[in-house]
């Protein structure tokens, strides 16, 4: 093979090589925008379920028209990003369709509610009123939970293109690198007796010198090689810096991607506005407390607060002084309670709280007292102030129920019932109060005796 050719072979590489990097990185670049794009789109949907939730409470609380209106504004607001989800990647089309389902789902449920807005409000779980709550609910944190698993997807897909791109950047590096080491290394053999300068070179070149220079003594075919070999050094040192540079970018990318993904988890469990467990958060580790639970044989009580009147700070204060109460709330029942207990916040002004493990009554009556007394310290709201009282219901585990559904619906009844006591009540199930008060009536059997 003729010295010129060989040349035009190594050249032939290094742009090669010059050329897949740059178009990795371009590669790389154009996917990043388009998953941010993805992404973006993804939590314009997400505010827009979080603003039709919002709706949706409102209008079970007010069964009132002006609020229906906006509930069905809303809705169509996400019908709108619905439909513009399609640039999505092919692989979230389930989703989306499930998302654009479960939304045609919201529009009938709306109807209904328009449909018994003339009626008389009823209270309940099994009331039509609270049938459509739950339906609502359940709908609402379902697009929730899908719309998380959309981002997880995009998510995940970015990570895997990235992934595959780079594996075939660096097969590509490699195979060309081992061409341009065999054909260096047979031009040296070629020429080993005559070229002693170009084996001088050309060596250093094997060891990684990327800055080896040949010096050209005299102006002939081999001079000519010497300044490809030189053009060819300098391609490789640009090459390699490059290189390096790309490696770089792709490790920040990656550590932001990090972060990113950790935010995204952290908004998917925790409550915007309170920063305790959302619902399905909570769900999940009252689930996983109660499997603890049977494994060990140990008992916990589950706690369902209520803050009493909260629609009048609302109504009286503004939205903006409303969310600052509750955000107080959630902050002093949090620190009343030890930091191995659960705590979330179901939605509007409702609370719960898992006390794990639990000896005996008295240690949740303690507990319920001391959520009390740091509740009660009054909120300055601008030029007022805001006192608290709260309504909480009680449910035992394993005394009153063994499942997470059925302990919160106990605790749940056991709040109304103390709704009936104004301000700072709570109520355990019939059984267990039975056995609170013969156990105050030990004890004070028991001071008598010893004042006697």
């Amino acid at each position: 093979m003729m010295i010129n050719t060989r040349l035009k072979l190594l050249l032939f590489i290094s742009l090669f090589l010059t050329t897949t990097i740059l178009l990795t990185f371009a590669g790389l670049r154009h996917i990043q925008q388009e998953n941010l794009q993805q992404l973006s789109h993804i939590m314009q949907l997400e505010s827009s379920i979080d603003v039709l939730r919002s709706r949706l409470w409102a209008l079970q609380e007010f069964q009132d028209e002006e609020v229906l209106t906006q509930t069905l504004n809303a809705h169509q607001q996400l019908k709108a990003k619905l439909a513009e989800a399609q640039f999505l990647a092919p692989a979230t089309k389930v989703l989306t369709t499930n998302l654009n389902r479960q939304a045609d789902s919201l529009a009938a449920l709306l109807k209904l509610t328009q449909q018994h807005m003339s009626s008389p409000p009823q209270r309940g779980i099994t009331s039509a009123r609270g049938m459509l709550t739950t339906r609502f609910n359940i709908t609402i944190q379902s697009m929730s939970e899908d719309l998380t698993s959309l981002q997880r997807l995009v998510i995940d897909s970015l990570a895997e293109q990235q992934s595959q791109i780079l594996s075939s950047t660096i097969l590509f590096l490699l195979a060309g690198s081992v061409i341009s080491l065999l054909v260096t290394m047979s031009t040296l053999k070629a020429f080993r007796e005559s070229l002693h300068r170009m084996k001088m070179g050309i060596s250093k070149l094997s060891q990684g010198d990327l800055d080896s220079h040949i010096e050209i003594v005299h102006q002939n075919e081999l001079a000519i090689l010497a300044q490809k070999f030189n053009a060819m050094t300098h391609k490789l040192k640009e090459t390699t810096i490059r290189k390096e540079a790309l490696q770089g970018e792709v490790a920040a990318q990656t550590k932001q991607l990090k972060r990113q993904t950790q935010k995204l988890k952290y908004v998917a469990e925790h409550d915007d506005l309170t920063g305790l467990y959302s619902r399905s958060a909570f769900e999940r580790q009252i689930d996983t407390a109660i499997a603890r639970c049977q494994r060990t044989q140990m008992h916990a009580a589950m706690l369902f607060i209520d803050l009493d009147k909260f629609k009048q700070v609302n109504d009286s204060l503004g939205h903006d002084n409303g969310d600052k109460v509750l955000s107080t709330a959630a902050r002093r029942i949090q620190s009343a309670v030890r930091s191995s207990d659960i705590c979330g916040r179901l939605g509007g002004d409702e609370f719960v709280v898992w006390l794990e493990p639990i000896n005996d009554i008295e240690e949740v009556t303690i507990v319920i007292d001391k959520i009390i007394r740091q509740i009660s310290p009054p909120i300055v709201c601008g030029r007022t102030t805001v006192s608290l009282t709260v309504s909480i219901g009680v449910a035992m585990y394993p005394r009153d129920e063994l499942s997470r559904l059925s302990l919160i619906k106990v605790a749940d009844d056991n709040m109304y019932q103390a709704k009936q006591v104004k301000g700072n009540s709570h109520r355990f199930t019939e059984q267990v109060a039975r056995q609170v008060d013969k156990h105050q009536v030990d004890e004070s059997q028991i001071d008598e005796s010893q004042l006697g």
